[in-house]
């Protein structure tokens, strides 16, 4: 057994230490299941606290295979350091109901379609730089659990020790429900999508569709991402409905000259298929050394199906309470409950709200998708983008109701 210690110039140089056998790494301060935004971004923050970390990712590359459309909100990402030639700014957007249609135009965009594989291995590389590690093909099956405490994981070839685990292994939460944490997901938004080469369609226009045409209790996109790229797909709410989106999705890509968008000449060039949580936030995401984040523990917006600047967030905060755990030697579920509270505090609002309404949109036909849209139309662009990053508490919605009050009604039976 060797102890070695990384040479790496900017490696961080307290606690990186890490034992090998037969080139296999073995011990660790942190183990991070998962190599998605959220565990990524964890991973980063953790390191460059002087942690040892260790990602597995299952699959052979970060960021494949794509399972989200990517729509984003360029100040968010700025504030998280995603620099813009990872992401593609959108100036207009509509929003269509069966008979009717709300448009909204951003003279400076402010809303964004990311380059999904592109930022995931941004996030993997600052995740390096601070020295973290990164194994790939390699799936964390279950929990290694000692005395009720989670001291590592079991992959197919080996047992890893670690003083703490992150389980960032997405809507399926493998290794918490393992420890006894079933975060209680049972609602899921399960998407299709196609990611064309579109020549002639509109790249600074996005679409959202709603209705029992293309996407019963959910709904429909098209979301330009640049280079001739655009990505079309359905999301339905399941179990809410248990129609199929794929069936969907052909069907919206046929009829999508009747909302204005040119697809002459588009090829597909990917397909992609996914689920989200569309839950609230789980009411339990830390136990004796271990953390749920992301998609895991319910941190996604189920507004609109938005995950991955909400996993960012949610896997730094983490990564700064297990470093803190990690620093006062404390790894129990009282001090790792502090990344719950701190969540909770600053989101917890916002997300439950969320919640209320994706459940009540879902349950509306036609007819009354085509009255509420009235409602949305009295918002101007910037309020309307408010709402969909789910900024649901802030002082714009009371300003928006006190300056229309024949809005009051609407609102009123909209929340």
């Amino acid at each position: 057994m060797i102890s070695v210690k990384p040479r790496c110039r900017d490696f961080p140089k307290h606690r990186q230490r890490f034992t090998i056998t037969l080139g296999i790494l073995l011990k660790t301060d942190i183990i991070i299941a998962g190599g998605g935004p959220a565990g990524l971004a964890a991973a980063e923050v953790a390191a460059r606290r002087g942690n040892s970390v260790l990602v597995l990712e299952q699959n052979h590359e970060i960021g494949s295979p794509i399972r989200t459309s990517g729509g984003s909100f360029i100040d968010e990402l700025e504030a998280l350091g995603i620099p813009s030639r990872l992401y593609h700014p959108i100036s207009g957007l509509r929003f269509c109901t069966p008979h009717n249609q709300a448009a909204y135009h951003y003279p400076t965009p402010r809303l964004c379609v990311i380059d999904v594989r592109g930022v995931f291995q941004f996030l993997a590389g600052r995740a390096i730089e601070a020295g973290a590690q990164i194994r790939l093909a390699t799936q964390a099956t279950s929990p290694l659990i000692e005395d009720g405490i989670v001291k590592g994981v079991r992959t197919a070839a080996e047992d890893l020790a670690s003083s703490i685990v992150i389980d960032a292994t997405g809507y399926r939460s493998t290794l918490l429900k393992q420890a006894g944490l079933d975060p209680g997901i049972r609602r899921f938004g399960v998407g299709a999508e196609y990611d064309l080469y579109a020549p002639n369609c509109d790249e600074s226009e996005a679409l959202l569709i709603a209705g029992s045409d293309f996407a019963p209790s959910g709904y429909a996109w098209v979301f330009p991402w640049g280079r001739h790229r655009v990505r079309v797909g359905v999301g339905i709410i399941h179990p809410d409905s248990r129609e199929n989106p794929g069936g969907y999705l052909d069907r919206l890509l046929s009829n999508l000259d009747r909302f204005g968008v040119n697809l002459k000449g588009a090829q597909p060039v990917e397909h992609h298929a996914g689920l989200i949580p569309s839950e609230c936030f789980a009411a339990k995401f830390a136990g004796h050394g271990i953390l749920g984040v992301g998609d895991a523990a319910g941190h996604a917006s189920s507004l609109v199906g938005e995950g991955i600047r909400w996993a960012i967030q949610a896997g730094r905060m983490a990564g700064e309470v297990v470093a803190d755990a990690i620093e006062t030697g404390d790894v129990s579920r009282s001090a790792l409950s502090a990344f719950e509270s701190r969540w909770i505090k600053r989101y917890g609002k916002d997300l439950r709200i969320a919640h209320k309404l994706n459940e009540r949109l879902s349950a509306w036909d036609d007819r009354k998708w085509d009255e509420r849209l009235e409602v949305l139309k009295l918002l101007t662009p910037d309020q309307f983008i408010e709402a969909l990053k789910t900024n649901l508490t802030g002082g714009w919605l009371l300003k928006f109701i006190a300056s229309n009050p024949r809005a009051l009604a609407g609102v009123a039976r909209l929340f």
